[in-house]
């Protein structure tokens, strides 16, 4: 995954403002580059501390502002607050309900609301597990 340094650190800032709850956004570019990162409201209400959740209608707007731009969905973030960044046993149950093959993730660790390490992993339906996707920033 290659990401430019203004899309990263809106992505970072966006985790850390969030704190301490956890925050989402969806990676919109072509191929494996992302060109713009759309922060979404968490509409977790039951445990925004340690899960998030993308209305459907949030998706389907950002969906169609990427189509007219020429960009499709490449993938989601979210912030771990205070948890490491790496995907949880929930993220990968979740991401194994549904057609997620190829889709990057990206899982920010946000320490005490200050430090945050981002990482990119890509769900494969065969295997129902992430694998690790190398990281560039542009």
């Amino acid at each position: 995954m290659t990401i430019r340094r203004p899309q990263l650190t809106a992505m970072l800032e966006h985790a850390r403002h969030g704190y301490p709850f956890e925050v989402c956004g969806v990676l919109l570019g072509e191929g494996s580059r992302v060109a713009a990162i759309v922060p979404v409201v968490n509409r977790e209400t039951e445990s925004p501390r340690v899960r998030y959740q993308i209305a459907p209608e949030d998706l389907i707007r950002v969906q169609r502002e990427g189509r007219e731009r020429g960009e499709e969905i490449l993938g989601y973030y979210h912030s771990h607050p205070d948890h490491p960044a790496r995907p949880s046993e929930t993220d990968r149950r979740i991401a194994a309900q549904g057609l997620s093959d190829g889709v990057i993730h990206v899982v920010v660790g946000v320490e005490r609301g200050e430090r945050a390490t981002p990482t990119a992993w890509v769900f494969r339906d065969a295997t129902q597990a992430f694998e690790e996707e190398a990281f560039e920033v542009q």
